[in-house]
């Protein structure tokens, strides 16, 4: 069972989105997880198609690394219309083997590959075949810091795909978290952690998509991540909470990293809204004033422009009505103070905690961290 992937481009607007599925702990047909990957797929098809560049699996795509669990994936994930990708989690392996996720998931362990002006690093955390190792090998490291610095030579932003956190890998997390820093990744998309959570060390953001198989927080979903230009946005969607309004610039300062300056002065507003109907009417919400925004193109973008003063805090909010006349709305927060403060040194102790507008509940429910049932 071959699978070739080939990212779509950035949408008509210059956005790249993709579409993150939670550790799918696929076992055999008909059982609740494989009910709701049907439903995301028949989502995914009908709402985002077109608009987005790929979907990502982050591991732990099967709960025993049996052939009939990855069976039952792939016969929904080629029904998808968008693109998609996986990388291996530690229940890929309890065969101890590769054999079964290569064959139906993925013609290599680790890779990488471009979209736009992003370059991708697709990791494998567990170079030895054993759901225990969490192990990065030397030779992957080489690896990926030869990837990385080619980005950086042409001036591309670097992400990460990685099962979890580079500080819960047992062997290589010191070096990768080192790669991480020298060479400015802007994020680290993973799994694993079967809640959705953000964190944000400074320099690099974090994220970190519920379980879709073995859920404890909240409803089944899927998150999307947009990156617009240089304005990084997350946010989770419910299942066939249609439409969905995200804001892809600026970006809240919860995601502000390094040295990045607060916006001030006149400011392009830009969200992306996907939904079954049209959208007919999407405004700007901010100070009391109501502004239109326009359609960039035939994108799913929209865009206004407002006038920001540098000295005070603000509340953006865009809500979206469709031609069926439901509505939708998303809100980010610009705050004019910078925080660079020290941060603690180890990535997931700098979780944001509860943003439940985005999605994130802050509980930390799931199996890893909690010695849950799982």
């Amino acid at each position: 069972m071959s699978h070739s992937f080939f990212p779509q481009a950035p949408d008509a607007a210059g956005v790249i989105s993709w579409v993150h599925l939670g550790d799918l702990h696929m076992t055999r047909a008909g059982e609740q997880n494989h009910r709701d990957l049907q439903a995301i797929v028949q989502e995914i098809n009908a709402a985002f198609a077109g608009s987005v560049s790929f979907v990502y699996l982050p591991g732990d795509v099967v709960d025993d690394g049996s052939a009939t669990g990855y069976a039952v994936v792939r016969k929904e994930l080629d029904a998808l219309t968008v693109p998609w990708c996986a990388i291996l989690g530690d229940h890929d392996v309890h065969e101890k083997s590769f054999e079964n996720f290569l064959d139906a998931m993925a013609d290599e362990k680790h890779y990488a590959f471009t979209v736009g002006g992003v370059r991708f690093v697709a990791m494998n955390a567990f170079d030895v075949a054993h759901p225990a190792s969490f192990t990065v090998s030397a030779e992957q490291v080489a690896w990926v810091e030869k990837e990385l610095a080619e980005a950086a030579a042409q001036g591309m932003t670097k992400v990460l795909l990685l099962h979890c956190y580079p500080s819960d890998l047992k062997k290589g997390g010191d070096e990768v978290s080192a790669l991480v820093k020298r060479y400015s990744v802007r994020l680290v998309d993973m799994g694993h952690t079967h809640y959705n959570e953000i964190a944000n060390d400074g320099g690099t953001i974090y994220t970190a998509t519920r379980s879709t198989g073995q859920v404890e927080e909240g409803p089944v979903g899927f998150s999307i991540t947009n990156l617009d230009g240089g304005a990084l946005s997350w946010r989770f969607a419910e299942l066939g909470e249609l439409p969905f309004v995200m804001i892809t610039s600026p970006e809240d300062t919860r995601l502000r990293t390094g040295a990045m300056e607060p916006p001030a002065g006149a400011v392009r507003v830009r969200a992306k809204i996907w939904g079954k109907a049209e959208m007919v009417a999407v405004h700007l919400l901010a100070e009391g004033h109501t502004l239109p925004m326009e359609r960039v193109g035939d994108s799913r973008v929209w865009e206004t422009t407002l006038v920001l003063e540098r000295d005070r805090d603000f509340l953006l909010r865009v809500e979206a009505t469709d031609a069926d006349g439901k509505t939708a709305w998303d809100e980010i927060r610009l705050d004019r103070a910078q925080h660079n403060g020290k941060r603690p040194a180890r990535d997931q102790d700098n979780a944001l905690g509860a943003w439940p507008e985005h999605g994130v509940l802050g509980t930390q429910l799931g199996p890893n961290k909690n010695g849950k049932k799982w």
